[in-house]
């Protein structure tokens, strides 16, 4: 195998592997749409590394027009994704400008398959070999068609926009590393661009390896979200041992905890909080399974509460396994947003029975020696 293969296999591969880790991710997670536009973005450079690769060894100029005509699918891929990353996952770029791109790569995809052979050549000519990196590769030469002016128009934006989006970051005072993303992938961009641009007009006949810049680009986007995995990984570890001190001191004061999350319908309680439903440690609790503890005299209380969302405390018997009943002062901290954004409710739980009880006791003998 020669050294031109081994390159640009291990380009597309190096792609494609990260490419499927984080679509694994997204289809985990799917509310994780950066994973998924870093995956296309990826997969993108990896079809235009594959293309690159077909072209040095094409071996008529047909070939050369007809693999030129299919690489540009892997390329409206790449950019379109790479706009949708950088609006997401950084927050900024004008977005009229990335309409606008995105707009003018799909017309030129269009366009693309319309002209024959392709939209960069009227005609290819003739079909040279070049020594590179020791090798003889296939370079073509012919007539530009000037409807790839449509094509490169959006290259041009896509600068523009990139170099937006250093400026804003740099305006808001982001992080040391996103400004650096932000400017490493302009120069990466700008370089693979000016040497496909160039190649094409017949300005300079060079071989195409705008896939080595922009695996430069995939490589700096990778390194920022494994940066930022590592955050969420902090986040939670910090997390973790917040709801284990949360957990001690509510045990230590004698109240349970409960999470209640509207959407998916599931409440997390604290061990004590279980126990004091009658729940199993390792039981999957929902409202109504809660709504079947509570005394009968006050479901319609609890029900009525629970449609108003009101924030004010309350009172309430529950069914305790033994047969008697307990009272349970509840305090509501609802509603607000769980980790997807939806709706939850919480609160702590104590269950005062020998404390009602005593109460009840003393009101009777008050009234017993009026």
């Amino acid at each position: 195998m020669n050294c031109v293969t081994i390159i640009w296999s291990m380009v597309a591969s190096a792609c494609l592997t990260l490419a499927a880790m984080h679509l694994l991710v997204w289809c985990r997670k799917r509310t994780a749409w950066a994973n998924l536009l870093f995956a296309l973005t990826a997969a993108g450079t990896a079809g235009v590394a594959f293309g690159e690769l077909w072209l040095m060894r094409a071996q008529t100029a047909g070939e050369y027009g007809m693999v030129i005509r299919w690489a540009h699918v892997p390329y409206w891929l790449l950019i379109l994704s790479l706009v949708g990353f950088v609006r997401l996952y950084m927050r900024a770029g004008r977005l009229w400008l990335a309409w606008t791109v995105c707009g003018l790569r799909t017309l030129s995809l269009i366009l693309n398959f319309v002209f024959s052979p392709n939209i960069n050549y009227r005609e290819i000519t003739v079909l040279r070999q070049v020594r590179f990196l020791g090798e003889s590769v296939s370079v073509a030469v012919g007539i530009p068609n000037p409807w790839m002016l449509v094509g490169q128009t959006s290259l041009l934006l896509l600068l523009v926009f990139l170099v937006d989006v250093v400026l804003t970051t740099w305006r808001r005072g982001e992080r040391r590393s996103m400004l650096i993303l932000s400017i490493t992938m302009v120069f990466f961009f700008a370089m693979g661009t000016g040497q496909f641009v160039l190649g094409f007009w017949g300005i300079r006949a060079t071989v195409p390896t705008p896939s080595l810049f922009f695996l430069g680009v995939v490589a700096v986007m990778a390194w920022e979200m494994s940066r930022e995995t590592l955050r969420a990984a902090q986040l939670s570890h910090d997390l973790r041992e917040s709801e284990e001190r949360m957990t001690l001191a509510a045990e230590a004061a004698g109240f349970g905890v409960w999470i209640w999350s509207i959407a998916r319908n599931q409440i997390w309680g604290s061990e004590r909080w279980l126990g004091l439903f009658g729940f199993a440690a390792d039981a999957i609790v929902t409202f109504e399974n809660v709504i079947q503890r509570i005394h009968p005299d006050d479901r319609k209380m609890v029900g009525h509460a629970v449609r108003r969302a009101l924030e004010c405390p309350g009172r309430l018997r529950g069914g305790i396994p033994r047969g008697s009943a307990g009272w349970h002062p509840a305090m509501d901290h609802g509603p607000g947003p769980d980790v997807s954004g939806r709706g939850r409710q919480a609160g702590p739980d104590a269950g005062c029975v020998d404390r009602h009880h005593r109460a009840q006791a003393v009101g009777t003998g008050n009234r017993a020696t009026a």
